[in-house]
């Protein structure tokens, strides 16, 4: 397929855009989804005027974690399109730092500075050492099913209904309520800080912390810097995000990860049409933790949700960064045991971390699932994807670029164009050698 100005428009569909972040969009029953913005040079607001002209509102906006090649288009977006977002999906982790954030950042990235350069940031180093390691850390291969501890089970009656998932509507009496803390937030919309005044606190800790870099320079006072510097801006977009929700009065929803790995039951969504995987939408309270904690991109964390397949309608699986799994090498699934009926209908999977390596076990976890047809990759760096994405010969692999072969992005996606569900796949194929060189 060329790069052509627009994109087929099918009734059902799913779209990875050609950004150099990562950004899918979803057309289902006659509403849409952008399932995370790419980076902030992205401008995703242009690609979706390019490609998706069809459509100006998004009736769900959908960030899965804070790396900036997904949260980072999101705030202009919003304030792009103004009155055309119906709800806001964000990661329930966020909720210990949007309040200080949106009230007091002077006082935020000042705290968040302290923890580097203070007096104990021998222990801060280490712990961003250890997850730096885990998140960069290949996991080897071989069979890394833990069988049991997988979940699921198999006494749900085989029907097409998905048994997960509340039956929310798309209108505002279906939202469920914000929680508390959250709308005292829009209540008190005078109270908070100027988007000047965050700027500055930003900029300022970030020239604290370059200056702290240079002090003694190493290796890795660098990769921790970088790294902080990263954290900074996650957290300047995280309140863009949530001021552009409050400024624009769009409903916004969480989805909690750790009350997930507590519970093992996953909950929210709207039922049978986008529910989570690995997340349970609630209230989530507060934690006494370091700030960079909460900022730092786990993508372990990262949330997983599924729109559900029926004899009508695309199923797809939006991985983001997860491994889909945790555990002794992330061997313990994620995934919920589906209907026995909707187990043989078609689906499609986002590729896990841009098809990297370090998700390799992802791919485990999908085929024990459900009938995945279709692997759809985009964004990445030129270490992505990795051999075990490539070694996938069971499964149509389409990519929005290809670093490799020096390919640019163009649209690729998935569509089913008739009620027999049969898939029509459109944009470029993966062709890469899994034993090629980086």
């Amino acid at each position: 397929m060329k790069d052509e100005a627009t994109v087929p428009l099918y009734n059902d569909m799913v779209l990875a855009l050609p950004i150099e972040g990562e950004s899918f969009i979803l057309r289902r029953e006659g509403k849409y989804v952008l399932v995370d913005g790419g980076f902030k040079k992205d401008r995703i607001d242009r690609v979706l005027k390019r490609y998706v002209p069809q459509k100006d509102y998004l009736d769900v906006v959908v960030c899965t974690h804070g790396d900036r090649d997904h949260v980072g288009g999101l705030p202009a977006l919003l304030d792009e399109w103004v009155g055309r977002v119906g709800q806001l999906w964000l990661p329930g982790r966020w909720v210990n730092v949007v309040p200080q954030l949106a009230r007091d950042p002077d006082g935020f990235f000042e705290q968040l500075t302290h923890e580097l350069i203070s007096e104990s940031k021998e222990a801060s180093i280490q712990v961003l050492s250890v997850i730096l390691d885990e998140d960069e850390s290949e996991v080897q291969q071989g069979d890394l099913r833990d069988k049991s501890l997988l979940n699921r089970s198999d006494n749900i009656e085989p029907d097409l209904e998905w048994p997960y998932g509340f039956d929310h509507s798309f209108s505002a009496e279906g939202i469920p309520t914000e929680p508390e803390w959250f709308d005292a937030l829009r209540r008190g919309q005078r109270e908070l800080a100027k988007d000047d005044v965050a700027s500055r606190a930003y900029h300022s800790a970030r020239r604290k912390v370059r200056r702290w870099r240079k002090q003694q320079p190493s290796k890795l006072r660098t990769r921790i810097a970088l790294y902080w510097l990263d954290l900074m801006e996650t957290a300047k977009a995280i309140r863009d995000l949530a001021i552009a929700a409050i400024r624009h009065g769009i409903p916004t929803r969480w989805f909690d990860f750790k009350k997930y790995e507590d519970t093992r039951r996953a909950s929210g969504g709207v039922r049978n049409f986008l529910v989570p995987i690995n997340a349970v939408e609630q209230a989530t309270p507060p934690t006494k933790l370091a700030k960079f904690l909460h900022l730092t991109n786990i993508n372990r964390e990262s949330l997983v949700f599924v729109a559900p397949p029926t004899r009508k309608r695309l199923g797809v699986l939006f991985c983001a960064d997860s491994p889909l799994g945790d555990g002794p090498k992330f061997g313990r699934s994620f995934l919920p045991t589906m209907p026995p009926a909707m187990q043989r209908l078609p689906m499609v999977a986002t590729a896990p971390h841009h098809g990297a390596e370090s998700n390799s076990p992802a791919y485990t976890h999908l085929k024990d699932w459900s009938n995945i047809e279709v692997i759809l990759r985009a964004g990445g760096s030129k270490k992505q994807p990795g051999p075990t994405f490539l070694n996938q010969h069971q499964y149509s692999l389409l990519c929005t670029k290809c670093p490799k072969a020096k390919q640019g992005p163009i649209p690729s996606g998935v569509a089913m164009k008739n009620p027999n569900s049969q898939l029509h796949l459109f944009g470029r194929h993966c062709r890469c050698d899994p034993s090629s060189k980086i």
